[in-house]
This record gives C-alpha cells, structure tokens and sequence, in this order.
C-alpha cells in the first residue's frame, strides 16, 4: 500500500477530516492529501511544528529516560482546527487535521491500525 492509499484511507474515512500528511522529521512532506483544497497547510504547519515535536520528544525523554519509551502522539486542539500527530518511526511522522468537530478518535484509531502499513511504505 503506498502513502496515498493509506491517506486516503484515514482521511477519507475520518468524519471531519481535513487532510493528512506523512512528513519527514525536518518537516519536508513525502505525502499529502487535502479533501479541501487549500483547508489547511499540513507543510507549513509541520515545518513550524517541528519544534514544538522535538521539545516534547526532550520531555518524554527526560520524564521516561532513554528506555522508558519515547513520544508516540502529540495531539494540539486550536479554536479553527484539531492536529494530531503520530510517530511511525524517529524519522517520519503522519499528521491528520480535523475540524473542530472532526473525529479525532477515529483518525486516532485509523492511524494506529495502518501504522505497519505506514512502515512498510517507507
């Protein structure tokens, strides 16, 4: 399965759904999918977000230590739109936006039932 289908999949799937992106850990996108076009810019977004992961990424690290286990999710919830992201592995992440009264349960439930199918495809 390639990074479109399973997109596709969670987004399309996803009551409220936006788009979704996977992205590299500095930001750059491999794939997106946008249901509305120009609904939201998963790149720039990610690029600035990219910040915000590795800080909570130190966080986790010095809460846990180094096998305590590592950040998973980051979910972040504004007035306009719901973000959600999940690690596939240290280097690529996959993020779905919402709308505010998007399913964030079920993007979260889609995106860990594809997550081997995400690795995979890397």
């Amino acid at each position: 399965m390639t990074f479109r289908e399973i997109l596709e999949r969670i987004v399309l799937q996803t009551p409220g759904a936006l788009a979704g992106a996977v992205m590299a850990a500095d930001g750059i996108p491999i794939d997106e999918l946008e249901r509305e076009e120009g609904s939201v810019d998963l790149t720039a977004v990610a690029v600035e977000f990219q910040r915000v992961l590795d800080q909570a990424r130190k966080v986790a690290g010095a809460l846990y230590g180094p096998s305590g286990g590592g950040l998973e999710e980051l979910i972040l919830i504004t007035s306009v739109h719901q973000l959600y992201f999940r690690q596939i592995d240290d280097e690529f992440f996959v993020t779905i936006a919402l709308k505010t009264t998007g399913s964030l349960g079920k993007a979260r439930y889609l995106v860990r039932s594809l997550l081997q199918e995400l690795r995979d495809a890397l």
